[in-house]
């Protein structure tokens, strides 16, 4: 947890540190053409310009885009306040809390590809893995929604989907019955252990993170979530098994486009 930390303080501060190194050309809306040192600053709200000797700030509003210099002095375009429709957010993080038949904090992954509605609402659909009992490949649609219009804004999300499993299941489940069955008035006997085929099950996840864009394509992101899920598992004879888990979710997201 400390290395987890560490990483995350370390990520958010040097991303902003290189930023202010770059070098390249910055196209105003107004038609001007600026060739020099540049940097955002305050959120990302403002750029200072250092050219020919001459220091110019700018709101980033009034950039229309930017182009960089690479390492042999070519000219990389990059695209700053023109809208845009899609972004990837990769998530990696942990399912923290106690459950029944559960581990402690299983670990979890997932991208999704969003499609930005307006300007503080997106949609998007995407894929995971989580290392349960069984591994299993989460399917999600995702909504998100940031309070502000800026680099650096919080946001609320809501996952919901299906777990597929992508392996047998790895345990022997006790106290099985019947689906057609009550546990209060089966009398048995019936009640037996056995192996049980994982069939996977629905999810919901809501929660809160914090976004902050480094530049126009690259961002970093955490979230807390609380995550539901319903696993199902059948056997002989109609004998099956139902599985709730109630996890908190702690993700680390990258943002890119």
């Amino acid at each position: 947890m400390k290395k987890l930390c560490l990483f995350i303080f370390i990520s958010f501060i040097a991303f902003p540190v290189l930023a202010q190194l770059e070098k390249g050309y910055v196209y105003l809306k107004n038609g001007t053409i600026l060739k020099g040192k540049y940097e955002y600053f305050n959120n990302m709200e403002k750029i200072k310009i250092e050219s020919a000797g001459n220091l110019w700030i700018f709101n980033a509003t009034e950039v229309d885009s930017v182009s960089r210099f690479s390492a042999n002095n070519q000219s990389i375009f990059e695209a700053t306040n023109k809208e845009v429709k899609y972004f990837f957010r990769t998530e990696i993080g942990v399912l923290a809390g106690n459950s029944d038949n559960s581990q402690n904090a299983p670990f979890s992954f997932s991208t999704s590809l969003n499609y930005t509605i307006n300007s503080n609402t997106s949609v998007g659909a995407g894929l995971g893995l989580e290392f349960l009992k069984e591994t299993y490949l989460p399917a999600f649609i995702n909504v998100e929604y940031k309070f502000r219009n800026s680099f650096a804004t919080p946001y609320l999300f809501i996952k919901g989907g299906y777990q597929i499993p992508i392996e047998k299941s790895q345990m022997v489940y006790y106290d099985v019955y019947p689906y057609w069955s009550s546990s209060s008035i089966w009398p048995g006997p019936g009640y037996y252990n056995q192996d049980l085929d994982a069939k996977g099950g629905f999810l919901v996840n809501p929660g809160i993170g914090y976004q902050r864009m480094f530049s126009s394509g690259f961002g970093m992101s955490f979230a807390f979530g609380y995550q539901f899920h319903r696993l199902h598992f059948d056997g002989e004879n109609d004998y099956r098994l139902d599985i709730d888990y109630n996890r908190l979710t702690i993700k680390l997201g990258i943002i890119f486009h």
